[in-house]
Parts: structure tokens; sequence; C-alpha cells
């Protein structure tokens, strides 16, 4: 997905045709959405089986409320096994609280970009100095998505396998 976004984007970049590039840019933006999307769904349904189909609207609330539940209750059982203590218990919410948030913020501004993209026609791109805008959005911006909501994914993944909520591969 990030390399077609990357395809088009440079293709509406050096497009003669405004309203090819405006199609071309918009697209980017979707692609860019998309790759941040999917790996975020392939590591949620990672974590827990019955959360690969969230809904793409409800998939922030998710990172920001359902990731700690777990994570604390398998904490609670490490501490009083003498596996933890509660600074280790702190450090690890905190990792938790601040990745899902991160990539939280980062899905909900890709997704307020793709639903311009999708469903606002009305609203054309602006290119200046061949960087293309759409609304407030930035497609260079965008093009970070992908590999921002990997990284974070990352994070969260290593820090429920640490707490052997998910088995390691």
């Amino acid at each position: 997905m990030k390399y077609v976004g990357e395809r088009l984007e440079e293709l509406a970049i050096s497009n003669g045709n405004f309203s090819h590039s405006n199609l071309l840019g918009r697209s980017a933006f979707n692609r860019y959405y998309y790759a941040a999307f999917l790996s975020t769904r392939e590591m949620l349904g990672t974590l827990q089986h019955s959360w690969r189909g969230t809904p793409h609207a409800e998939i922030p609330n998710l990172l920001r409320q359902a990731l700690r539940k777990p994570a604390e209750r398998e904490i609670q059982k490490m501490i009083k096994a003498g596996m933890l203590d509660l600074g280790d218990r702190s450090r690890i919410l905190t990792s938790i609280k601040t990745n899902g948030s991160a990539l939280a913020q980062l899905l909900t501004e890709a997704y307020d970009a793709r639903l311009i993209a999708d469903y606002q026609p009305e609203e054309k791109i602006v290119m200046e100095d061949k960087v293309i805008k759409l609304g407030h959005h930035k497609l260079s911006s965008a093009r970070n998505w992908p590999d921002q909501a990997n990284r974070y994914c990352a994070l969260i993944l290593r820090t429920w396998k640490e707490l052997g909520l998910v088995g390691y591969k």
C-alpha cells in the first residue's frame, strides 16, 4: 500500500493536468491511510482475535481504552507472583497508554484525510512547491503514516509479548 501511495504521490506532483493531480493526490492519501490501518488491524488481531474486525472509526477508542485491561490483569498476577513490582507496573502501563494513544491519534488524523479524499470531492488538493495539501493534511506527512503506525504497533506488541499475552514467533 505504501509503495502505491508513493507512486501516486510522484504522479500527482509531476502531472501537468490539475484534475489528474487532484485525483492522484487524493488516492495517495487513501493508500497511505490504508497502509497504516492494515498494519494496525493485523497487530490488533494478533493481540486478540476478536479485535481483527473492529470498524475503522472504532479502532482509536480501542487503542486508547481496551489495550490496558488485559495487560493490567496480567500485571496484577505477575506482581502477586513477585515477578514485577509497582514501578514495573507503572512503566508498562505508561508504555501501553502512550503508544496506544499516539497510534490512535495518527489513525484519527489519517482517517479524517481519507474521508475528505473519498467523500468530499468538492474540496480540491492544493499544490505549492511540490507539496500537496488536502484540507490541513500534507501528503508529505501522510507518507510517514505507515512507518509510524508500524513503529507503534511493534512497541505495543513487544509489551504484550513481555507480559506473555502473545506468543513469540
